[in-house]
């Protein structure tokens, strides 16, 4: 029994050394990928960082741009409301004033004075 002891924790002992040294080896593999991840994140993350700023810029100018649209809208609807009035105005003038000169007498109405169609030319300074 005392040879089997010793080989047993000879076993044992080997198989703690060979955990020892694969423990070793996966931490250094670790170390590494994690650099070489955070190398790659962190540019990743600046990129984010751009595109949200860009993201922003973007959407208050969208903001802007409705702002100003809706300001336009009013505009145009104010206006269009504005030369409907100015339509029905004129119309009631045009009504008013064809009332008017239907009441002058045809006897004060000036007549038209037809104009003379000269056939020569007109003499030229050469």
């Amino acid at each position: 029994m005392g040879f089997a002891t010793v080989v047993a924790m000879l076993s044992f002992f080997i198989a703690l050394v060979a955990l020892w040294l694969t423990s070793d080896i996966v931490k250094k593999v670790e170390s590494h990928n994690e650099k070489f991840v955070r190398g790659h994140i962190s540019s990743i993350r600046e990129e984010l960082r751009a595109i949200d700023v860009l993201l922003h810029k973007t959407a208050r100018t969208t903001k802007q741009h409705d702002e100003s649209q809706s300001v336009l809208d009013k505009r145009l609807n104010d206006q269009a409301t504005a030369m409907d009035g100015v339509s029905e105005h004129m119309a009631r003038l045009s009504d008013h004033l064809e009332e008017l000169d239907q009441s002058i007498p045809q006897r004060y109405r000036v007549r038209k004075i037809k104009e003379t169609v000269e056939d020569e030319p007109k003499p030229s300074i050469q």
